[in-house]
């Protein structure tokens, strides 16, 4: 018997987990379908690459068919190890803009206003730039400036400066527009995962602190409408967790959606189909995925300065190794996710609306080879898509993957960001800040000028920015999974807390958001 049990120990699992053990009287029970995070490849800032194409650490989900893409399948990577995604991720510290946290409010989320998450920001933040009204200091989750010396990236400032855009200093500060330097959640040239924040070595030792790798959920125990327990696979054994206070569910929002409905929590039509048992009816569970859609260009660079000769050349690839492991330096502390921008399609807009990642290695894909040829790649992406789509599970199986339908580009206004998404990068590569350094485009499709020409490249290329959210949406209206509590409605017992419960797509990253809600929710359960 346990007081509290943490489903995903995720990035706000790991958060919720640590607090609610605070307390040495609270017995707290943590579960993880995938492995501890001792593999080294984790924590290395350069390795991210190398453990997405672990099946162990990675769950390699694929969404349906997107019929408005060509019908291709889009590849969606989810962390599954302590740490979640934040141990998969580009380490980017972004918190959206303070606007996005007020449209929440106003929806009817008491409490989520910006001024109301703000303190959770600060509160889970060691910011390297100090205490002041936008950062914290003391906290688990390490944030540095972006380490990179690389001239890349000022290059890409500068061109953005050159097409009219402001310099930004800080995008978690007063205004999010402009181009410059992400931060970073680093730490001593390693990842700084939530897993490394929150549940440190001493935090892991809690003895009423039970932490299980590889189990995996089968279900939640409902008894009519009251949360009694946690079914789970252990290898090939069912176990059984009994709980006297509250079940949180953070396995994120592919996963989060998927157990409520393994646990006939969900819209009847949809369990029946899976062969479920319904036990509360909440037809919004799984609706509302929303994600955003990158368009990505690649350019080819003049001077050896990129990523792309120490991922392909076997003798700077044992440098890379060797300045990393034995003197922790070098190219493999960086993340280098390293420039960014915030920008707005139309100079009426009140906030930004299209963010740009800029990386100074030539790729396609993230499991994809990577070529020889050095360059750099340049994404921008809508921040607050209108398309909405859904996750399904087929069957009362755990272990079976569910249906991804992000539902991309269901609208014209979608296409009509994404089609300056496509011109911003074209014309920001184009810019004479970049001096010799851009020996032009990798490919012709990436000079494209008419419209149509332009959204059948988006058809073809465009890919996400493993961004998903809002499965287990935070509201009031029939449509919402969780109340302003994150308390699962018509179930005691039960909440979410994690991306899924995101109403609508921040702009911006979603770990550190992720990582806020985790620290919101366990003040709400523990009453503080």
């Amino acid at each position: 018997m346990f007081d509290y049990i943490v489903i995903g120990a995720g990035s706000a699992g790991c958060v919720l987990a640590a607090r609610l053990s605070e307390d040495p009287s609270n017995k707290v029970l943590l579960l993880e379908a995938g492995p501890n995070d001792k593999h080294p490849m984790i924590h290395m800032p350069g390795g991210a690459a190398e453990v997405l194409k672990s099946k162990t650490l990675n769950w390699q989900n694929y969404s349906v068919p997107q019929k408005n893409l060509n019908n291709r399948r889009l590849y969606v990577p989810r962390g599954k190890m302590l740490g979640g995604s934040s141990s998969i991720n580009g380490m980017v510290y972004i918190r959206g803009h303070a606007s996005d946290y007020d449209d929440w409010a106003e929806a009817g989320n008491t409490g989520w206003a910006y001024k109301d998450v703000l303190p959770y920001f600060k509160k889970s933040e060691n910011n390297v730039r100090g205490a002041n009204d936008f950062h914290g200091v003391g906290g688990g989750l390490n944030v540095i400036d972006a380490p990179s010396q690389n001239i890349l990236f000022d290059r890409f400032i500068e061109a953005g400066v050159e097409l009219g855009h402001p310099r930004c200093d800080d995008f978690n500060g007063a205004d999010q527009e402009g181009f410059g330097r992400f931060q970073a959640t680093i730490r001593n040239g390693r990842r700084c995962s939530s897993a490394v924040a929150f549940l440190t070595p001493q935090v892991r030792k809690r003895p009423n602190l039970t932490i299980l790798p590889g189990a995996h959920v089968k279900q939640i125990i409902i008894n009519t409408d009251k949360v009694i327990g946690v079914e789970y696979l252990q290898g090939r054994k069912l176990e059984r967790a009994m709980v006297s206070k509250e079940v949180v569910v953070s396995a994120g929002a592919i996963k989060s959606p998927q157990i409520l409905q393994l646990s006939g929590v969900g819209h009847a039509e949809d369990l029946k189909k899976a062969g479920v048992v319904l036990k509360v009816e909440l037809p919004g569970v799984g609706r509302n995925l929303q994600e955003h859609l990158d368009v990505v260009l690649n350019y080819t660079c003049t001077q050896p300065i990129t990523l792309n000769g120490p991922a392909t050349k076997l003798h700077l690839q044992a440098k890379t190794a060797m300045d990393y492991f034995l003197f922790n330096k070098g190219i493999a502390t960086c993340n280098q996710i390293e420039g960014g921008a915030f920008v707005k399609s139309s100079p009426e807009l009140s906030r930004p609306d299209i963010q740009m990642h800029f990386v100074p290695v030539l790729m396609t894909g993230l499991i994809d080879p990577v070529p020889k040829q050095d360059g750099v790649t340049v994404h921008a992406c809508k921040l607050r898509p209108e398309s909405s789509g859904t996750i399904m599970i087929t069957s009362s199986d755990p272990k079976d993957e569910p249906l991804i339908d992000f539902n991309f580009c269901s609208t014209e206004g979608d296409w009509q960001t994404l089609i300056k998404c496509y011109e911003l990068c074209r014309d920001l590569m184009a810019a004479k800040a970049w001096g010799d350094l851009i020996g032009g485009s990798w490919r012709p499709d990436h000079e494209l000028h008419k419209e149509e020409d332009i959204r059948e490249f988006i058809r073809n290329h465009a890919d996400t920015v493993y961004h998903p959210v809002g499965t287990c949406k935070m509201g009031s209206g029939e449509d919402a999974v969780v109340d302003h509590e994150l308390k699962v409605r018509g179930v005691q017992g039960l909440r979410v807390a994690d991306a899924s419960i995101i109403p609508k797509l921040i702009g911006g990253n979603t770990n550190a958001p992720a990582i806020m809600i985790g620290e919101k929710c366990a003040d709400m359960m523990l009453n503080h």
